[in-house]
């Protein structure tokens, strides 16, 4: 009788464990990829390698040294997104066509076809052939190349540099014509 109680137990756990088994061997297992800290990790010893790869000459070291020697290091951080200028770093760069110029904004029809609106002021550099310009130097026609900051308000001139439009040119009257 004994014996019996003890199988019985034995096949009731047994029966427990299986049961338990099958419930959790329905799930399929979540394959999930590299958490962010793993991929900082990994980018971090792949930035450590390329820059172990750098070489510099070691005498260039030193006389870089010696320029530098007894003056004062600045702590200051460095603002993050300047050149040196004070302004942002631009955030893109466009091209097209003007279509209309305003006292202080341009649109012109970027190369998808889509109408760009772009405002400019005073730290604006406007430029045509290398030459320094006005806004009311430009017209409609003249194809520009922008680089822009993006703002709340829109799209902010860094940049513009203006080309004349160029009319297509004209059929040579002396080429045999096309069959």
């Amino acid at each position: 009788m004994r014996g019996m109680r003890g199988t019985a137990g034995l096949l009731a756990l047994g029966l427990v464990g299986l049961g338990s088994l099958w419930a959790c061997g329905r799930e399929e297992p979540k394959i999930e990829g590299p958490s962010a800290k793993q991929r900082e990790g990994r980018s971090e010893v792949l930035r450590g390698l390329m820059a172990s790869k750098e070489r510099v000459e070691p005498e260039a070291l030193k006389a870089a040294g010696e320029d530098v020697k007894g003056k004062a290091v600045s702590t200051q951080p460095m603002p993050e997104g300047t050149g040196g200028s004070g302004r942002p770093e631009a955030q893109g760069w466009a091209a097209g066509k003007v279509s209309w110029v305003g006292d202080d904004e341009v649109l012109f029809v970027d190369g998808y076809g889509q109408e760009r609106e772009v405002r400019v002021e005073e730290g604006t550099h406007l430029r045509r052939d290398e030459q320094s310009v006005e806004l009311r130097d430009l017209s409609e026609g003249d194809e520009i190349r922008v680089t822009y900051e993006d703002t709340n308000a829109g799209w902010l001139a860094r940049d513009l540099e203006a080309v004349p439009g160029r009319d297509a040119p004209a059929p040579d009257p002396t080429s045999p014509p096309l069959r």
